[in-house]
């Protein structure tokens, strides 16, 4: 009888806890724009969120060439063996991590069930393409030069804020354009957030506003990139996806398609801040065109002037101290680095001063990295669940000089 009682009042709390936790999710859907899919995986985005999105296809090559491999045994930082190297890498959230040399795969490894079939959305290491594909219209003539004003692509612009017309494509590519504009993470109310969340992101582009003058600090926001976008589109004639595909994608002798998230409006506008998702070995061919000097198979896709442009360390621009001057972010932790063109440039060891080095990477959230080691030819590619509590910046260069 007794324990007919305690099993009774053991299933009336249990069906009081479910009637609580159903709440708190009802009441965190009614009072929160968070769709329920984000609420679901704990309101953090996912490198798996393309399901949850339009996306425009962009195609694979019509003639794959599978990349040339020669495997090598790679020494590790912290003295690790590879057994515990890739021990390591699991316990740090990574799901793959490929090492080329000189044009070739040495190193290839998927992690906790992930595999070279499965797209990745890179979040914002698709600013980096962005800016490849920006000095290829460049390169074209469709786009005069960084110094064009925004408002002759974008002339509408004027009217939702006169401060518009003294911004530069060059003040958006340096992220450098004084709008008002917040890049939190943790809110589902922020700027950034909006946008990636956006059914129309028309609509929120319309809400921006410039906070200050131009040029006067860098402050690292999405919405840069995205008028950028808008812009390049406007030029082309061309949306972003296709563009992506004609200009580059088909013509590195992809493997699998790719896309690029869209919004919900008809023609759907891409989400170009962030919402590339393609597959590892096929994002590690952008990383080899960049340590080609923007060649492949004897092409050049990308000038190396316009890759000498935007992959230059910044020197000399206005603001109140050297981080501004540089382009500087987190300039007194490890995680320092320099901004150039929609990508970041590792610091020389040693210092202070900081002095830029010869590592590029692209970077996106939870630790989606691209890095080119021009000098020694080497390019690294890591795609992650989580950041995994490491910066892999950091750990991807000790990585490259450990095997220079």
């Amino acid at each position: 009888m007794r324990a007919s009682g305690l099993a009774h009042g053991l299933a009336w709390a249990l069906a009081g806890v479910a009637l609580v936790a159903a709440a708190s999710l009802a009441a965190l859907l009614l009072f929160t724009p968070v769709p329920l899919w984000l609420v679901l995986q704990g309101g953090r985005p996912s490198i798996d969120d393309h399901r949850h999105f339009a996306a425009a296809p962009v195609a694979r090559s019509v003639s794959p060439v599978p990349l040339p491999r020669q495997p090598q045994a790679l020494r590790w930082p912290h003295g690790l063996t590879t057994a515990q190297a890739e021990a390591d890498l699991a316990a740090h959230d990574t799901v793959a991590l490929l090492v080329a040399r000189q044009g070739r795969l040495v190193y290839e490894r998927y992690f906790d069930g992930f595999t070279a079939e499965q797209p990745a959305a890179v979040f914002s290491l698709a600013k980096s393409v962005l800016s490849l594909l920006l000095g290829v219209a460049i390169d074209e003539g469709r786009i005069g030069s960084l110094d064009d004003p925004l408002l002759r692509y974008l002339p509408e612009l004027r009217a939702q804020d006169p401060g518009f017309s003294g911004l530069t494509l060059r003040h958006l590519l340096l992220m450098r354009s004084g709008i008002d504009f917040d890049e939190g993470y943790r809110s589902p109310t922020s700027d950034v957030a909006r946008l990636y969340l956006t059914p129309d992101i028309l609509a929120e582009v319309a809400r921006l506003r410039m906070r200050r003058a131009p040029d006067g600090i860098h402050a690292y926001q999405s919405g840069d990139t995205q008028l950028l976008a808008l812009a390049l589109e406007r030029a082309t004639g061309t949306a972003l996806p296709a563009y992506l595909q004609g200009r580059l994608w088909q013509a590195l002798g992809t493997e699998f398609d790719a896309s690029w998230s869209l919004d919900d409006r008809q023609p759907g506008q891409v989400r170009a801040f962030c919402c590339l998702n393609a597959r590892a070995r096929d994002l590690l061919r952008l990383g080899l065109l960049v340590a080609a000097d923007g060649r492949w198979q004897g092409r050049e896709l990308v000038s190396a002037r316009w890759l000498a442009e935007s992959l230059r360390p910044a020197s000399g621009l206005p603001g109140p101290a050297d981080p501004a001057w540089r382009n500087i972010e987190r300039p007194y932790s490890p995680e320092a680095a320099f901004y150039a063109g929609h990508w970041r440039i590792r610091p020389e060891p040693g210092g202070p001063p900081l002095r830029p080095g010869r590592m590029v990477y692209a970077q996106g959230l939870h630790g989606q990295i691209l890095l080119v080691d021009r000098e020694s030819g080497t390019v690294v590619l890591r795609l992650g669940r989580r950041q995994g509590g490491r910066h892999w910046p950091g750990w991807i260069d000790e990585l490259v000089r450990l095997n220079r």
